[in-house]
């Protein structure tokens, strides 16, 4: 399991700048939010039912206040009390809710600002949502499935941003091809879920 922790200590070990603490922190938080952030992965997913407060047409979700490490809208289906899923509402942008008649149109969601907005052509108060999230980057709660499966794409990537920084650009660059050889295998091995 690679922790925060063991992340810092490879780092400190490629860069032998163990005194540049905070710097080598800060490197290892924008490493693994740029790896995740690399594309849209499964293993990124997280799926909750919601119960809103009573049926109706419209909902509304306040994705920041549900989803703190919130990224982008993966689904959102209708669902029964139970938690029983059923038909999923389309993703569309504001400006495509209206079909070409100018009606707006139902069982669709879009995202305007902080909130999820969902119309639906039956009343509803239960469904389940998928949203991709961003890793919990805390020191003292750091979540990182890359940390845990690709943990030298982060760790590369971390000391080029240290050496990078102190202005050893061609001691970086040293490591860019290594850091692009573990970014190729995260992209290979996660797009996916169902191996070749």
């Amino acid at each position: 399991m690679a922790t925060f922790a063991e992340l810092l200590a490879d780092v400190y070990t490629l860069t032998n700048r163990s005194d540049l603490i905070a710097e080598t922190k800060l490197a290892v938080k924008m490493a693994t939010l740029k790896m995740h952030q690399r594309d849209y992965f499964y293993k990124d997913i997280r799926e909750t039912g919601i119960q809103f407060l009573a049926s109706d047409y419209t909902q509304q979700i306040d994705y920041r206040t549900l989803f703190p490490l919130y990224r982008s809208l993966k689904y959102i289906r209708k669902a029964d009390s139970s938690g029983v899923p059923g038909v999923f509402f389309d993703i569309l942008t504001p400006e495509m809710i209206l079909d070409s008649y100018g009606v707006q149109q139902e069982d669709i969601c879009y995202v305007a600002g902080a909130e999820i907005q969902v119309k639906s052509s039956t009343t509803f108060q239960y469904a389940l949502i998928g949203i991709y999230q961003n890793p919990d980057i805390g020191e003292t709660t750091y979540n990182s499935w890359v940390a845990l499966d690709h943990p030298y794409a982060i760790v590369l990537e971390a000391a080029m941003v240290v050496l990078t920084s102190i202005g050893l650009k061609e001691d970086a660059a040293v490591y860019k091809t290594m850091r692009d050889e573990q970014v190729a295998l995260l992209l290979e091995a996660n797009l996916v879920a169902k191996g070749e």
